[in-house]
C-alpha cells in the first residue's frame, strides 16, 4: 500500500510543478497590465500542491507529519486545485485554441486588454503566440483538476488511479 502512496505523491509533485510552470509562463506573458489574479491563484496552487506533496513524502519517514498534518495540507491544496481547475474552466468554456475570434479577448489568453475610446484593443501578439497562450491555458486548467484527484485520493485513502 505503501508503495501506491508514493507513487501517487510523486504524479502529484510532477502534476504541481507542470502547473507551476505553466502559470509563471502565462504570466510572464502578460504584455498590457498585471497578469489575471486566476493566473496568479494558479501559480499559488501549483506552490502549494508541491508543498503538500512533499509534506505528504516526508510523512514517510516522519512520524509526526503523518496523519493530521499530512490530511490537512492535502485537504488544502485538494480545495485549491479543484477550485483553480473550475475557474479556469469556466473562463475558457468558449475559448476554441484554432479560432482567435474566440480568444483574442479572453482575460487569460489575452496577454492584456485596454479601452481606447470605448474600443477594446488586446495585445495578444499574432495567432501563433495566442494559439500556445490558449493550448497552455487548457493543460493548466487539465493537470489543476488532475492533481485534484491525486490529492483527493491521499486524503481520503481510496483509491481512484
Amino acid at each position: 500500500m505503501q508503495i501506491i502512496t508514493a507513487i501517487v505523491r510523486v504524479f502529484q509533485l510532477l502534476f504541481a510543478i507542470i502547473v507551476l510552470g505553466l502559470s509563471v509562463t502565462l504570466a510572464k506573458g502578460q504584455s498590457i497590465g498585471s497578469a489575471p489574479a486566476i493566473t496568479g491563484y494558479a501559480a499559488f496552487t501549483g506552490g502549494l500542491g508541491i508543498v503538500a506533496s512533499l509534506v505528504g513524502g516526508a510523512a514517510f519517514f516522519v512520524s509526526s507529519l503523518d496523519g493530521i498534518i499530512s490530511w490537512a495540507i492535502d485537504g488544502l491544496a485538494s480545495l485549491a486545485f479543484l477550485a483553480g481547475g473550475i475557474a479556469y474552466a469556466v473562463l475558457l468554456k468558449d475559448a476554441n485554441c484554432s479560432d482567435p475570434a474566440t480568444t483574442w479577448d479572453n482575460e487569460i489568453l489575452s496577454g492584456g486588454c485596454v479601452k481606447v475610446d470605448g474600443d477594446k484593443t488586446c495585445s495578444f501578439g499574432g495567432e501563433d503566440k495566442l494559439k500556445s497562450r490558449c493550448t497552455s491555458a487548457k493543460a493548466d486548467a487539465a493537470f489543476m483538476l488532475i492533481d485534484f484527484v491525486a490529492d483527493f485520493e491521499d486524503v481520503t485513502g481510496t483509491q481512484i488511479l
